[in-house]
C-alpha cells in the first residue's frame, strides 16, 4: 500500500484561503457588498484579500476599505498564492473581536463571524454569527448608550381591482426591536400616485420607529422604488433592496406562500396563531414581509427571535392618524435640519418633554408621543394619575428622578440573557437595578392609587413586590453578586463567582483548586519570612508573584535579594511549608529571569504551578458551563417576570415625567368632553408654543384663546397678519397642544377642553427637504389632495400659505375651493395666509363656520418701528403697515476710531458689554445700559410684573416672574420714576429690537 498522504502546512493554508474566498463570496450574495468576514485563526481573526502581482491592486475593494477604517494594515509577508494571487492579510487578537464588530456595525457594514470548529486537528471554520446595524445588540448596557435599534421589512406592490382601472399601492411594514424583541406590523394600501403624499403612512412609520437597517422587497421597477424611499424619508440608513420581478428569489416566494407563514407563526406564537389571528389574513402583504425579517434575522443569529413578542397590529388601534408630514412639520421629532441638530434639547418636542430617567421609560415616552390616540378612557386614565401624582408631591416625595437614574437598561439585558451574550458586569447591574426599583416599590407603596395603576399589567400569582424580592433572592442563591462587578468575560474565570452547593463538580474543583492555591501562598510566606527575619524587616515585602498570560505564576526576587536568599539555604536545610510538604533548600534554584530579577524554581513548585493552571482551567470552564446554565434558568423561569418589572418601571417612569413637565413649566391637566355629536373640538385658554417660549427670552411669551370645532358650529379660521408677527408659530402651538393632550400628556395652556380628534393634517412650508425634484405647488397640491379625501369632522387641519406656489388666480381658486370643501365636511381647519382679495368673495362670506383672525401688529409713531402685539384678534387687520426709513451717516473709519478711544477715556460706563455684570434674578438678564433712559449704566432690576402677583411656584400666570422678559434693567434713578408714577410697562418686539412700552 502506498503511505498515506499527510496535509502540509502549505496544503492546510490553500484549503482555508479557499473556504475564505468561497464564504466571503456566498455572503456578498446573503447579506449584500457591503459586508467583511472575520476568520478565527487561533487566537486571532483574519481577514484576507488577493493582490494582483503585476499592478499591486487588491481584489475586494470592500476589505481594503474596511481596513483603512479601522487603521488595520494588509501585509504579505509570506508572498502566499492563490490562484495565481497573492495572499494579503490584516487580523486582531481574539479579545478585540467585540471592538471591531462594533466599528463595522457603526460605519453600515455586515460582520460576519467564522469560529474554529472544535476539532483542533482539522481546525475546520464553521459560521458563528452575522451582525449588522439592525441586529446588533452589544455588551453595553450603560445609560449613554444606544436608545433603541429597530430593523424594518418594507414590502411593496401595485395591484388593479377588478372594479376599478385606478392601480392601487400596498404597502406591507413590520418591524423588530432588538433591545425589546417588541414587534408591529402594519398595512395601507390607497390610489397609486407617483407623489409624496402616497406614501405618508410609511413615512410616519418609519419617523416614528427610525430604524438602523430597511429591507425594502418590491414588485416595482428600481427608479419607481429609490423614489418611494426618497419620499419617505428612508435615508442614513443601512439597506437592502429586493426586487421580485428580476430574479428569483425562493425566500421571497415562499413567504407569500400560506403553508409557510403559518409554519412560521405556529414555530414563534403557537400552533393556532395563524388561524386564530384574523389579522394575518387581513394584512397579507404586511404579514409576508414580517416572514421575511424573520428569516433575515435568523440568518444573521438565531437567538433574535428568541421570545420575540406576538405582533401589534397598527392597523387595529385607536392610534390618531398623523398625515402628511405631521410629526416633522409640528416638530415633534426631529426634522435632520441643522438648524435642528444645533438645537439641543429644543430641537424638537420629543427632545424636549422626554424627561424620563430610564431607558425603558424614555422608549415608552417616545411610543406614545409619536402614536397619540383617541381613546377617551386610557387618555382619562393618565390624565388622572398624573394630577394624582402632583397633588401626593410623589415626585419629590419618594426622590424618584435620582432613584430612576441609576436603572440600567434592562429590556437590552433581558434581550442579551435571550441571546446568551451578557457579562457577569451586565448581571450585577441587573440585580442593583432590581434592587432599585424595589426601594421606588417601597416607597411608593402608600400611594394606593398608583400603585394599583402600575401593577395593572400583573398577571402571575402575586405582587410586584413579592417578584422583586423572590428575583434577588435568587440571584443571591446562585451568585456572589459583588464578584460579578467588574468582569467582562463569559468563558475566562480567573475568580469563582457561582455559589456553592448548585454544582457539586464545581464545588470540587474549586476546593481543589483553593488548596493548592493556599500551599502557593504558604511557600511565598515562609520564604519571604526568612528574608523579613534576616532584614529585621518584619512587613518587608521581598518575594513578589509574577504572573504571565503563557506562563502562569512564578516566584520571584530581585537579583541582590536572590543572593542573601542563598546565603540563607546555606545555614537553613529544611523548610517546613505545611504539615503536608516539607522543602530540602539543597533543591531550590535561583535561576536569573531577566536584567534585576531571579526566579525561585524547585521540583515540588513545578508540580504546583501545573496543578493550579490545570484547575484554575477547569475551574473557568466549569463556572462557564455552570453560568450559560443559569443564563437558561434566567430565560426559562424569570423572562416573563422581567418584562411586568420592566412595563412597571417603564409606567412609572412616564407618569413620573408627565408629573414633572406639568408642574415645571406650568402645563395645565386636560378636560374630555365626549357630549357633542357633531364631531371634535376645542376650547383652549393662554395657548402658548411649548419650544418657542423658552427658546425667546428677549420678550414675554404673549399667549392667546382659541375655541375651535364643532360645538359652536365656528370650525375653520383664516388667520391674517405681518410676516414675524407668529402666524405659523400659533398654528404649531395648536398642533403640539392636540397631540400631547392625546398622548396623555398635560399641555401649555390654562385651560383646554376637547373632544379627541382621530387625524391631524398639516401643510406647512419650510419642510419640503424631503421631496427634491418636485416644485412647492406640486408638493402643496399632492398634500391638498390627501386633505380633501380624507378629512371629515374629526379631522384637524392646519395650513401655512397655500396654494403660494402658483400664480394669484389660480392659488385663490384652488384656496377658495379648499376652504368651501373642508367647511361642508365640518373638519376644524386653520390656514395661515395673505390673500385678503378673498374675503370679498361671496362664496367665502356665506361659510357660516368660518372666522376672520388677524394677529395684531401696530405702527409706534414715537419710535417709528412696528410693534408685534401678537394677539389674536376679529377680523382680517389692516392691509398694509407703515414704512420705516433709517439713515445713517458714513464717516471716516479713522475719525470713529479717535472718537471711540476718546469716548472709552473719559466715558468708561460705555465699555464693551462683556463687562456687564448680569442680575440676581436671572443669571442671562445682562444689566448694560439703562433700559428707560439709555444713557448711563444699569445698576438694578425691575420687574415688570410684580413679584407679589406670583404664585408659589413663581408663576404668574403662564411665565415666571424671574422670566428674562419680565426684568427691566435700570439706573436707580429711573428705578425710582417708575415707582413713583406706579406705571406698568411691558416688553414689545419691534422692527427696532425689543423696547419696553408702557401699558
Amino acid at each position: 500500500m502506498p503511505p498515506k498522504k499527510t496535509k502540509t502546512i502549505e496544503d492546510q493554508e490553500n484549503t482555508m484561503h479557499s473556504h475564505y474566498f468561497k464564504v466571503l463570496e456566498e455572503s456578498f450574495q446573503k447579506y449584500g457588498k457591503q459586508t467583511i468576514v472575520f476568520y478565527q485563526c487561533g487566537s486571532f481573526f483574519e481577514l484576507y484579500n488577493l493582490q494582483d502581482k503585476t499592478n499591486g491592486q487588491n481584489h475586494f475593494r470592500i476589505v481594503e476599505e474596511f481596513c483603512e477604517l479601522t487603521g488595520m494594515t494588509l501585509s504579505c509577508s509570506k508572498k502566499t498564492e492563490w490562484n495565481d494571487k497573492y495572499i494579503v492579510l490584516a487580523g486582531f487578537p481574539e479579545h478585540s473581536c467585540e471592538k471591531f464588530v462594533k466599528l463595522a456595525v457603526n460605519n453600515e457594514y455586515t460582520a460576519v463571524i467564522y469560529i474554529q470548529g472544535k476539532n483542533p486537528i482539522q481546525k475546520q471554520r464553521e459560521f458563528y454569527m452575522a451582525y449588522s446595524p439592525g441586529t446588533y445588540i452589544s455588551y453595553d448596557t450603560e445609560q449613554n448608550q444606544q436608545l433603541s435599534n429597530n430593523i424594518m421589512c418594507i414590502w411593496i406592490e401595485t395591484y388593479k381591482p377588478f372594479h376599478s382601472n385606478q392601480v392601487q399601492f400596498v404597502c406591507g411594514i413590520s418591524s423588530v426591536h432588538i433591545f425589546t424583541g417588541e414587534t408591529t406590523i402594519f398595512q395601507y394600501d390607497n390610489p397609486f400616485y407617483m407623489n409624496p403624499t402616497s406614501f405618508d403612512e410609511l413615512e410616519r412609520a418609519v419617523s416614528s420607529i427610525c430604524p438602523s437597517e430597511v429591507i425594502i422587497i418590491s414588485k416595482m421597477s428600481e427608479q419607481y422604488t429609490k423614489q418611494i424611499t426618497q419620499y419617505s424619508g428612508i435615508n442614513n440608513r443601512k439597506m437592502h433592496y429586493v426586487y421580485i420581478n428580476e430574479n428569483e428569489n425562493q425566500i421571497v416566494e415562499n413567504c407569500q406562500k400560506q403553508t409557510y407563514i403559518s409554519q412560521m407563526m405556529s414555530t414563534f406564537f403557537g400552533p393556532d396563531a395563524y388561524e386564530t389571528c384574523s389579522e394575518f389574513y387581513q394584512y397579507t402583504i404586511a404579514t409576508q414581509s414580517f416572514c421575511y425579517l424573520i428569516h433575515f434575522l435568523q440568518e444573521h443569529n438565531q437567538d433574535l427571535v428568541h421570545k420575540i413578542a406576538f405582533p401589534k397590529f397598527n392597523n387595529t388601534s385607536s392610534r390618531m392618524i398623523l398625515a402628511n408630514h405631521t410629526l416633522k412639520q409640528l416638530n415633534i421629532i426631529d426634522d435632520d435640519s441643522i438648524d435642528g441638530r444645533n438645537s439641543g434639547k429644543f430641537s424638537s418636542v420629543l427632545s424636549f418633554l422626554n424627561k424620563c430617567c430610564s431607558p425603558m421609560g424614555k422608549r415608552l415616552f417616545q411610543y406614545q408621543l409619536t402614536n397619540p390616540t383617541f381613546d377617551s378612557e386610557w387618555l382619562q386614565k393618565e390624565y388622572n394619575i398624573t394630577d394624582y401624582v402632583i397633588r401626593e408631591n410623589i415626585n419629590d416625595t419618594c426622590e424618584l428622578r435620582s432613584h430612576l437614574r441609576k436603572i440600567k437598561d434592562l429590556d437590552k439585558i433581558c434581550r442579551q440573557i435571550i441571546i446568551k451574550k451578557i457579562y457577569p458586569k451586565s448581571l450585577f447591574s441587573l440585580y442593583e437595578s432590581i434592587k432599585l426599583i424595589s426601594e421606588i416599590n417601597c416607597n411608593i407603596s402608600e400611594y394606593s392609587e398608583l400603585t394599583s395603576y402600575l401593577c395593572e399589567h400583573i398577571e402571575t400569582d402575586g405582587s410586584i413586590t413579592s417578584i422583586l424580592d423572590t428575583f434577588l433572592q435568587y440571584m443571591d442563591s446562585v451568585f456572589y453578586i459583588d464578584r460579578c462587578k467588574d468582569i467582562e468575560t463569559m468563558t475566562s474565570f480567573s475568580e469563582n463567582i457561582i455559589k456553592e452547593s448548585i454544582s457539586p463538580e464545581l464545588d470540587k474543583i474549586s476546593k481543589q483548586y483553593k488548596s493548592y492555591q493556599t500551599l502557593f501562598d504558604q511557600i511565598k510566606n515562609v520564604l519571604n519570612d526568612l528574608m523579613c527575619n534576616y532584614e529585621e524587616m518584619p512587613d518587608g515585602d521581598y518575594i513578589k508573584i509574577h504572573s504571565t498570560e503563557k506562563s502562569g505564576n512564578t516566584l520571584q526576587i530581585t537579583h541582590k535579594r536572590g543572593i542573601t536568599l542563598k546565603k540563607i539555604f546555606e545555614q537553613i536545610h529544611v523548610l517546613d511549608i505545611s504539615p503536608e510538604l516539607k522543602l530540602f533548600t539543597k533543591d531550590i534554584q535561583i535561576i536569573k529571569a531577566g536584567a534585576s530579577n531571579d526566579e525561585i524554581d524547585f521540583p515540588q513548585l513545578t508540580t504546583l504551578l501545573k496543578q493550579i493552571a490545570i484547575y484554575k482551567e477547569k475551574l473557568s470552564n466549569e463556572i462557564s458551563k455552570i453560568y450559560f446554565d443559569i443564563l437558561r434558568t434566567l430565560e426559562k423561569d424569570w423572562y416573563q417576570k422581567l418584562e411586568q418589572i420592566i412595563l412597571y418601571i417603564s409606567r412609572l417612569d412616564v407618569i413620573h415625567c408627565k408629573a414633572y413637565t406639568a408642574v415645571q413649566y406650568n402645563y395645565c391637566k386636560p378636560t374630555i368632553d365626549n357630549t357633542s355629536d357633531n364631531g371634535s373640538f376645542f376650547e383652549a385658554k393662554d395657548i402658548r408654543h411649548i419650544l418657542i417660549e423658552h427658546l425667546q427670552q428677549n420678550e414675554i411669551y404673549i399667549t392667546n384663546d382659541l375655541t375651535l370645532g364643532n360645538r359652536d358650529k365656528k370650525h375653520g379660521i383664516l388667520l391674517f397678519g405681518t410676516n414675524a408677527v407668529g402666524k405659523t408659530s400659533f398654528i404649531r402651538a395648536i398642533g403640539i397642544i392636540i397631540i400631547m393632550a392625546q398622548s396623555g400628556l398635560y399641555v401649555p395652556c390654562s385651560e383646554f377642553n376637547y373632544q379627541p380628534y382621530k387625524s391631524i393634517f398639516s401643510r406647512i412650508l419650510g419642510n419640503d427637504n424631503l421631496f427634491k425634484g418636485l416644485s412647492t405647488f406640486a408638493v402643496e397640491m399632492s398634500e391638498l389632495r390627501v386633505i380633501l379625501k380624507m378629512a371629515d369632522e374629526s379631522s384637524l387641519v392646519l395650513g401655512d400659505e397655500l396654494c403660494s406656489g402658483t400664480e394669484i388666480e389660480s392659488a385663490l381658486s384652488l384656496f377658495c375651493t379648499g376652504l368651501i370643501d373642508l367647511h361642508e365636511k365640518k373638519s376644524t381647519f386653520l390656514f395661515a395666509t395673505h390673500f385678503h382679495e378673498i374675503t370679498k368673495y361671496e362664496e367665502i362670506q356665506n361659510l357660516n363656520g368660518l372666522e376672520l383672525k388677524h394677529m395684531a401688529v401696530h405702527y409706534d409713531i414715537v419710535n417709528q418701528c412696528l410693534v408685534y402685539d401678537r394677539k389674536l384678534m376679529d377680523g382680517q387687520g389692516s392691509r398694509t403697515y407703515g414704512l420705516e426709513v433709517c439713515k445713517s451717516l458714513h464717516m471716516e473709519e479713522s475719525f470713529l476710531e479717535n472718537a471711540y478711544n476718546f469716548r472709552r477715556k473719559y466715558f468708561p460706563e460705555s465699555s464693551g458689554s462683556l463687562q456687564h455684570s448680569t442680575s440676581r434674578y436671572n443669571s442671562n438678564k445682562i444689566k448694560g445700559f439703562c433700559e428707560k433712559c439709555k444713557k448711563v449704566l444699569a445698576d438694578e432690576t425691575h420687574h415688570l410684573s410684580p413679584q407679589r402677583n406670583a404664585d408659589e411656584n413663581g408663576f404668574i400666570g403662564s411665565f415666571h416672574k424671574d422670566h428674562k422678559a419680565n426684568l427691566l434693567a435700570l439706573c436707580e434713578k429711573c428705578h425710582d420714576e417708575i415707582h413713583r408714577e406706579d406705571s406698568q410697562y411691558t416688553i414689545k418686539k419691534t422692527t427696532k429690537g425689543f423696547i419696553p412700552m408702557k401699558i
